[in-house]
């Protein structure tokens, strides 16, 4: 008998659950170190920063210990603690943060910014990636930056009336697992899924643990793509009026 998939991501409640695993996720490869890498050519100390879905600061804190002022939106309390976590181990105390959804916070509150930032975030909106992009496009930011393995259901444009895309790549990084024991495996693929696993699932996930460093890992690769935008030049739109 096959097993159903009904993995749910788009709700705070899961994000509340999860967090423990999202941060033995992120403890244990380097899944953002390209990302990391493509904001650190293209931020300057000073910046203002909005980051949406912000999660456990992954990129917030590097950002703010770069010298950027940061704004960090997640509405998932236990998410919000992963960030305080990581902040306060840094050192970081000035990051502000909103615990606001994004689709509850309006468009005038969201201006100013010279980088508005979205990792694998802009599909979870009650709106949908379309609107939650758009909506960033006119917050008007000199600079939006969107990261996404999700491909959505409208491409995302090379240019918008306020701006233009300036760079569009894909990368492969690390999307690796690493459990301690194979039942600790089994608790979070459950959690993930929003149900217990059924003996076929259990099956297939023993199957595809290899043991290493003391560690139970489900090897994996995600392909990420990223798009930075640039507001347009003002003489551009100009002539264009």
């Amino acid at each position: 008998m096959s097993c159903a998939t009904d993995i749910q991501t788009d709700t705070v409640r899961f994000w509340d659950r999860y967090a423990r695993w999202h941060k033995q996720w992120i403890e244990h490869n380097d899944y953002h170190r390209p990302i990391l890498d493509a904001l650190a050519a293209i931020v300057e100390p000073g910046w203002r920063v909005l980051e949406i879905g912000a999660g456990n600061g992954v990129l917030a804190v590097p950002l703010a210990a770069a010298g950027c002022e940061v704004t960090a939106i997640e509405p998932s309390i236990a998410m919000r603690s992963l960030l305080f976590e990581e902040a306060f181990a840094k050192g970081i105390d000035s990051i502000d943060v909103d615990e606001r959804r994004w689709e509850e916070i309006p468009v005038f509150e969201l201006a100013g910014y010279d980088l508005v930032l979205a990792c694998n975030s802009l599909h979870l909106p009650e709106i949908g990636f379309a609107a939650s992009l758009d909506k960033a496009m006119r917050a008007d930011p000199a600079n939006l930056f969107v990261v996404t393995e999700h491909v959505p259901g409208e491409a995302i444009r090379f240019a918008y009336p306020d701006h233009v895309m300036r760079c569009a790549r894909s990368c492969i990084t690390d999307d690796s697992f690493a459990y301690h024991t194979i039942d600790e495996a089994f608790e979070c693929q459950s959690c993930e899924k929003g149900r217990p696993l059924c003996p076929e699932e259990k099956m297939n996930l023993r199957r595809s643990l290899s043991f290493r460093d003391n560690h139970f890992w489900l090897n994996a690769v995600a392909v990420v793509g990223m798009y930075w935008f640039e507001r347009r030049d003002p003489s551009f739109q100009a002539a264009m009026q």
